[in-house]
């Protein structure tokens, strides 16, 4: 009888167990074998410090202070990461005489793949073997293959289904792009992070050939490359990130731009790429090597990006991309239509304060400085000019608040609420000086306790940043004792 793996397992865990339990009950029989000195002491021992376990922590949520917590009575966990604090349930042992819906759903799927062979035969005695609807039978077959978790021969079927399309609609065709997105997610199941992206960058460059760099259907395309682009910095695939994140810049300011001349600004597209286009130019300033960068080894046609209808999209020094993308933030909500109602003067402040935060995290303190004031200002002399300004000054603020990329750190890691990761979390007090620097580290609370060491990996990550600090009459004041909640995966 020809066993499969998962039923080879189990007898091989059944076997020792059997083989454990003989040992046992010899040596309880066997009088002449003592028990060691001292092991009831060391068992104690164990039993009341129990193993510390090693985490390695993999992504760190948004940090919340501790008061706002404390204010709203909130659960140490939300409902949203429930999920992720729960231990894998065992493997049941599989009973093929009664199959779950699932078991019957795969099995029927083994059934419809031995038969594919005999369709495909048949179409192309009918149609040819370049008939498009043998692709669309490829296709289907490769999407079995890919839900039943064998990505390498999905990938291969997937890979006839293009060539079958550009044998019919041509080189560029967009009808591809789909399969060939496919692809992508069947290396990333496989870890192959480099396959994929080659795929990725070609997948674009067939639509920048079939489409013109104006069109509005490529600020989708711009966007989800360049979002692309940003977890596949995180994966750490590129030795040099420079042209990666060059290359994520000019797609998002290009997307703006687009946004901006086909639907105007008042697109709610609009701010959010802005702040999407600031964010990539700063982590541009931070990560790139020197030097000029430009093109990758599967888009050396970067430059197609690179204007957008007769203006350069190049950024004009390194500090300057983010700074126009933050100026027009600020500029948009300048505008005297807009109604003076507290959301729009406080989106105004929160504005300017964010063009200070570039200057801060760029080291331009004396900018800084005057930003901010600026941003006070501007609710100094409200009716409610106290809760207003408390609400955008009154608490320090970790910065960049314009760019918010954790969903593609989240992916990079493989983290999230389904992934089986978990979560845990360490409060943190500190101090703060005038300038947004952090010293003085205390760690109040870790949990899980059993936890080894991911307090420290918390304080090591975020030791360089940068908090906005708290303003009093305009300017920026240092404070003692900021406490933070910091919720990370491991």
């Amino acid at each position: 009888m020809k066993l499969s793996g998962r039923e080879k397992a189990f007898l091989i865990i059944s076997l020792f167990c059997v083989f454990q339990n003989a040992y046992a009950q010899d040596t309880s029989k066997n009088p002449d074998q003592a028990p060691v000195e001292g092991a009831g002491a060391v068992a104690e021992q164990e039993q009341a410090e129990p193993p510390r376990e090693y985490a390695r922590v993999l992504h760190i949520e948004k940090p919340i202070p501790l008061a706002q917590l404390e204010r709203q009575g909130a659960e140490t966990f939300s409902q949203q990461f429930a999920a992720a604090q729960a231990q894998a349930s065992p493997v049941a042992d599989i009973n093929f005489s009664q199959l779950t819906p699932e078991q019957q759903v795969y099995l029927d799927r083994l059934k419809d793949i031995d038969s594919f062979d005999q369709v495909l035969e048949d179409l192309e005695i009918e149609g040819g073997a370049w008939s498009m609807q043998i692709a669309q039978e490829l296709t289907s077959l490769g999407d079995l293959l890919q839900a039943q978790g064998d990505h390498q021969q999905a990938i291969e079927i997937y890979d006839r289904a293009v060539h079958i399309n550009r044998v019919n609609d041509g080189l560029f065709s967009t009808g591809q792009v789909p399969l060939v997105e496919r692809i992508v997610n069947g290396h990333v199941a496989l870890g192959q992070w480099q396959e994929a992206d080659d795929r990725k960058q070609y997948a674009f460059y067939v639509q920048t050939r079939a489409f013109s760099i104006d069109d509005p259907r490529m600020i989708d395309v711009f966007d989800n490359l360049a979002r692309w682009n940003i977890a596949s910095f995180y994966r750490g695939i590129d030795e040099n990130p420079g042209p990666r994140l060059l290359q994520t810049y000019l797609l998002y300011r290009t997307a703006t731009e687009s946004v901006a001349t086909h639907f105007g600004t008042k697109d709610p597209r609009y701010l959010e790429l802005l702040r999407k286009e600031a964010g990539a130019a700063d982590m541009l300033n931070r990560y790139s090597l020197p030097g000029e960068a430009i093109g990758t080894r599967m888009n050396p046609e970067l430059r197609l990006t690179s204007e957008f209808i007769g203006e350069s999209t190049r950024p004009r020094g390194r500090n300057n991309g983010g700074q126009r993308a933050l100026e027009r933030i600020v500029d948009y909500y300048s505008d005297p239509k807009l109604p003076p109602t507290d959301e729009t003067k406080i989106a105004r402040a929160v504005a300017v304060a964010e063009l200070a935060d570039w200057y801060l995290i760029a080291d331009r303190r004396q900018a800084a400085m005057r930003t901010y004031e600026e941003a006070y200002n501007l609710l100094a002399y409200e009716e409610n000019s106290e809760e207003l300004l408390y609400q955008v000054f009154g608490e320090v603020v970790f910065i960049p608040t314009y760019s918010n990329f954790d969903a593609q750190r989240m992916e990079a890691y493989g983290v999230g609420p389904d992934s089986g990761a978990r979560m845990g979390y360490v409060d943190i007090a500190f101090d703060v000086n005038q300038y947004g620097r952090l010293n003085n580290f205390e760690v109040l609370d870790l949990v899980p306790e059993e936890l080894s060491r991911a307090d420290i990996q918390v304080l090591n990550s975020i030791r360089s940043t940068l908090v906005r600090p708290k303003l009093r009459d305009g300017k920026t004041v240092s404070s003692d004792m900021e406490r933070f909640r910091f919720n990370f995966w491991y």
